[in-house]
């Protein structure tokens, strides 16, 4: 009974052992693909074009030999064991691709089995309209955002009073090139580098504004306020001299 169950224990740890060994080799050799050129989905591993696979391991090789649906693709002998190859070299339809690397010792690692389909130049082409539409569409709808939010905005703040204190959001806050009166930058206007696409709340304005410091805003605040009163001052006046002027020219029209 005893000798039954030593061999019995004995059975279970051999195929626990050959178990482990399985799979250590399975993962000791590992592929992924990259894009050269060409297309590749999301979700369904269709491709089509240039693409190059790769294989890394941990432990040491000496050769990897690549496949495509147990046909031969490429050897290489070298670091990184990168492989080239182009879908249109092969049917189109569902392929397996994998490979066996070969160890200093003589054993054969194998890797996992990559499951993709390769498709016609027409069929990708198709499928980039499909990607590249939504993201126009997307990006369409942020720029007419970006030009119609600060239009309606620039309506409400249209009487806001000279000099008054403003609240500037994460954008930053700039000054007009035309009127000199400080305004809030958009979040959502077009950034262009070396500053944001916005129009002036105030006069109605387009242009690239950059942020500036919290100390210029309030400067330019004050300004505003100041301006205002000089210019208004000398309105008075100038409708003043008006006045008189025309008066002198109509007494001038009986002296003679």
């Amino acid at each position: 009974m005893k000798n039954k169950l030593a061999t019995l224990v004995i059975c279970m740890v051999i195929t626990m052992a050959s178990v482990m060994s399985v799979s250590a080799q399975a993962s000791d050799i590992t592929i992924k693909f990259s894009r050269d050129f060409g297309y590749s989905s999301i979700g369904t591993n269709e491709i089509q074009g240039l693409f190059s696979i790769t294989a890394s391991s941990v432990s040491e090789i000496e050769s990897v030999v690549y496949y495509i649906d147990d046909e031969i693709l490429g050897e290489v002998f070298s670091e990184p064991y990168k492989f080239q190859f182009n879908t249109d070299d092969y049917p189109e339809g569902q392929h397996k691709i994998f490979a066996k690397g070969k160890s200093e010792t003589g054993e054969i690692l194998r890797s996992q089995e990559i499951a993709t389909t390769f498709i016609s130049s027409e069929a990708s082409r198709a499928g980039t309209i499909k990607l590249i539409v939504p993201i126009l569409g997307l990006t369409l709808l942020v720029s007419i955002l970006a030009f119609v939010i600060p239009a309606a905005t620039r309506k409400k703040k249209g009487g806001l009073p000279l000099g008054t204190q403003r609240k500037y959001g994460s954008a930053g806050g700039t000054i007009c090139s035309k009127c000199k009166r400080p305004f809030e930058r958009h979040v959502i206007s077009p950034n262009l580098l070396v500053g944001k696409l916005e129009i002036c709340p105030h006069c109605g304005k387009w242009g690239i504004y950059q942020s500036l410091p919290l100390d210029t805003l309030r400067q330019s605040e004050k300004d505003e306020l100041e301006g205002s009163t000089k210019i208004t001052s000398s309105g008075d006046s100038s409708e003043k001299d008006d006045e008189i002027l025309r008066k002198q020219l109509d007494d001038s029209r009986f002296d003679d």
